[in-house]
């Protein structure tokens, strides 16, 4: 609610609609990212006697960047350069992050965001150059000194007065320690610390989501298939888990039997998580270790695709229902994480989502599920 209330008093002081886009990325804001040549320096080099390659710098911006510092902004250097020129600017400015050689700069970026745990909206950085416009649009704030190539000048979201090597960085800096100052009353301090913590959880989730994309294929056409031959031979699909996987369970019948995306015949599909008189009869009688195993065994014919779900891989019943499943001549199929547990013991074939935690593991597994969905799908109602 804050950021609202931000833009809102954000329009009500600013004539302009794109200031305000500024305003609130710079809220955002807690990394500067530099480049040297024609921004720290004016992109020019003396070459000494002692054949030494010497840069101007100005002392307005190297003011500036201890100011940065010193309000709790990260400091980074990402340059295309590799000489000793570079280790002397980084050591005069005290930024111990630097990138060398560093011809691809969305890459570098992408990489100094990873190792600091954030995403690039949270950088502003400032590049005068062809090579740096896409990194000047990817990021939260781009800025381009007043004499930065064409190219750099669009890409950015704004461009300075100064030019660079001669006060670019300490506008960039002054523009930023301004907004945030200005910024500070209209919201709780917790509130940008939420967000940076709020960019990095979903930054882990599209990283755990490209692996998916890398590793995982395979085997969701595998379980796919088997989906595929079952629902064409008349057979059903069993389904189970705990908590969130059973969730995920009736989510996936519910999709077979209804509709995925298109209109077709309804599919047999049972999620064995919904019949609470089964759940706790069997729990009460027996063990809870058996509540999806009994059902297995009264309901799994030869032929039929039974699916037990666990981010773990290890919980009992859901173990005991895949053992059940394989001796009624069930195939198998388990749902996991990346650790896997016991389940690849259990089953015929297993999908584990390459990720640790319970949440990633789940988003990957709604993600698998839609996919497998769509692919049978597709296949069976172009049968028809």
């Amino acid at each position: 609610m804050w950021v609202r209330r931000e833009a809102l008093r954000l329009v009500r002081r600013n004539k302009h609609p794109g200031s305000i886009a500024i305003k609130l990325k710079i809220l955002l804001i807690n990394i500067l990212v530099l480049d040297i040549d024609g921004v720290l320096t004016d992109g020019t080099a003396v070459l000494t006697a002692a054949e030494r390659e010497e840069k101007r710098i100005h002392f307005h911006d190297l003011d500036a960047v201890t100011q940065a510092r010193r309000a709790g902004f990260t400091l980074a250097l990402v340059t295309g350069e590799t000489s000793a020129s570079v280790d002397r600017i980084a050591a005069r400015f005290g930024v111990e992050r630097v990138t060398r050689g560093a011809k691809d700069k969305p890459a570098a970026l992408e990489a100094l965001a990873a190792e600091l745990g954030v995403s690039p909206a949270t950088m502003c950085y400032i590049g005068d150059s062809d090579r740096d416009a896409p990194a000047l649009a990817m990021v939260g704030l781009g800025l381009a000194p007043a004499d930065a190539t064409p190219a750099a000048r669009a890409a950015a979201h704004r461009v300075l007065e100064a030019e660079g090597g001669k006060g670019a960085v300490a506008e960039a800096v002054r523009m930023l320690l301004r907004q945030r100052a200005d910024a500070a009353p209209a919201h709780p301090p917790q509130a940008l610390p939420l967000e940076a913590r709020a960019r990095s959880i979903v930054a882990e989730s599209v990283a755990v989501h490209q692996r998916l994309l890398d590793e995982s294929m395979p085997v969701l056409v595998a379980v796919a298939q088997a989906f595929i031959r079952a629902l064409r031979a008349g057979h059903k699909i069993l389904l189970f888990g705990n908590g969130g996987s059973a969730a995920d369970a009736q989510h996936v019948a519910c999709e077979l039997v209804g509709r995925f995306l298109k209109e077709r015949p309804a599919w047999p599909a049972i999620a064995l998580t919904t019949d609470s008189s089964v759940l706790t009869a069997v729990s009460n009688d027996w063990a809870f270790e058996e509540v999806f195993a009994r059902q297995v065994r009264a309901l799994a014919q030869p032929g039929d695709v039974v699916v037990g779900i666990s981010t773990s891989g290890g919980t009992a019943n859901v173990l005991r229902g895949l053992e059940a499943a394989r001796k009624q001549g069930a195939v198998a199929v388990g749902f996991t994480g990346r650790r896997g547990g016991a389940m690849d013991q259990h089953t015929d074939v297993c999908f584990y989502a390459p990720a640790d935690a319970t949440p990633r593991i789940q988003e990957l597994h709604l993600l698998a599920w839609h996919t497998i969905c769509q692919l049978v799908e597709e296949q069976l109602v172009d049968e028809v």
